[in-house]
């Protein structure tokens, strides 16, 4: 299988966006264009996991650990209050701070102080918000080092990201999203583990790595919400899109789809894009979105949706499907095949029928 890194070297993309996955051509893609268009990125973090579309095997590696550290609560400690709001830039988040859990878990080490502050489980993804203090100066955007589990379940976190800005001279505050591996019904509560391994200081600083231990365990319940199985498909040339599930919250409502392309369009087109390009409701509004990546099985690929919160007047969501289909421009030395940014080499888009949804209440 060809090196998702290796053909995302001519795109000007930020290196620490990800979902790391060992995928297919048209996963590639997918993630290839979210990542251009950095939607809801502020720089994250790679986690250490590893995912095949035939079976998946985690791969955890854990970094040498040393220097004191110990926990300790913050009822005494100052907050920084709202900090989901400070990354509500495009409204996606101004509902999570009224449904927030939370935490004020604090954990000292190597000069570094990481305050967890709330968290939201939704049952399919997990939303913390933290403070970093330290005494070193960590640079504009320092990378952590680390990644969630959620402990005695069938799944784990597949895909999620680090969010981070810098408040003071040594301080920063940030919010981390991660997504559990799960195509069916959502979890109705968790017991996680959020180990942090280190700090990697922006390399406009030195680029050092700080390693310690911030280790954290916390148990969450899902928000109140509801899942309405759906199961609406629309098939046009060669491609097949079914909205299975849509999961409502108190914040956000999430719909999960299935892709699956045919042998001869895969066989004919060398990239393929098949996305949501709008979601609507019967009052008029456009939903305000961010696509969370997904996984395959076999040869059916599985996606996931977050959008902000319904409006309760509502009665029918409108999802329009989209898809795009390129031809490549050429075969690198290494045997990649890539497109140029004004390439003129066949290109084919367009809309599959609009899925209408009756929203259960």
């Amino acid at each position: 299988m060809k090196d998702i890194y290796e053909l995302l070297n001519d795109v000007d993309i930020d290196i620490n966006e990800f979902e790391h996955v060992e995928v297919s051509k048209h996963e590639r893609e997918q993630v290839k264009k979210e990542l251009k268009k950095k939607i809801h990125m502020n720089k994250p973090s790679k986690w250490k996991k590893t995912m095949t579309a035939a079976s998946i095997a985690i791969g955890i590696s854990s970094a040498s650990l040393f220097g004191l550290s110990f926990t300790t609560f913050a009822e005494e400690i100052p907050i920084i209050g709202g900090i989901f709001k400070l990354f509500n830039e495009n409204g996606l988040y101004k509902e999570y701070d009224a449904n927030a859990n939370k935490l004020n878990l604090v954990k000292e080490g190597q000069g570094i102080k990481v305050t967890l502050n709330e968290a939201v489980f939704d049952g399919r993804a997990l939303y913390v918000t933290y403070e970093i203090e330290s005494e070193k100066d960590l640079g504009p955007s320092p990378e952590i080092i680390g990644f969630p589990e959620i402990k005695g379940s069938h799944t784990f976190f597949h895909a999620g990201k680090y969010e981070i800005k810098k408040t003071g001279d040594h301080q920063y505050v940030g919010m981390m999203t991660s997504r559990l591996l799960i195509n069916g019904k959502g979890l109705s509560e968790g017991n996680f583990e959020l180990n942090i391994e280190g700090f990697k200081i922006d390399s406009a600083i030195d680029g050092e790595q700080i390693s310690g231990n911030w280790d954290f365990e916390f148990d969450l319940k899902t928000t109140k919400h509801h899942e309405q199985v759906v199961n609406l498909v629309r098939e046009q040339k060669g491609i097949t899109f079914n909205v299975t599930r849509i999961t409502y919250t108190p914040m956000s409502f999430i719909v999960n789809y299935d892709v699956s392309i045919s042998k001869e369009v895969d066989e004919k087109w060398d990239f393929e894009f098949i996305d949501i390009k709008e979601v609507k409701d019967d009052l008029g509004n456009v939903y305000v979105s961010s696509w969370d990546g997904g996984y395959s099985e076999g040869d059916i690929f599985h996606y996931t949706y977050t959008l902000e919160k319904l409006n309760p007047g509502a009665s029918k969501l409108i999802v329009i499907p989209i898809v795009r289909l390129l031809a490549a421009d050429g075969t690198d030395e290494r045997g990649n095949v890539y497109r140029e940014e004004n390439s003129s080499a066949p290109d084919e888009v367009f809309e599959l029928e609009p899925i209408v949804i009756e929203i259960e209440k």
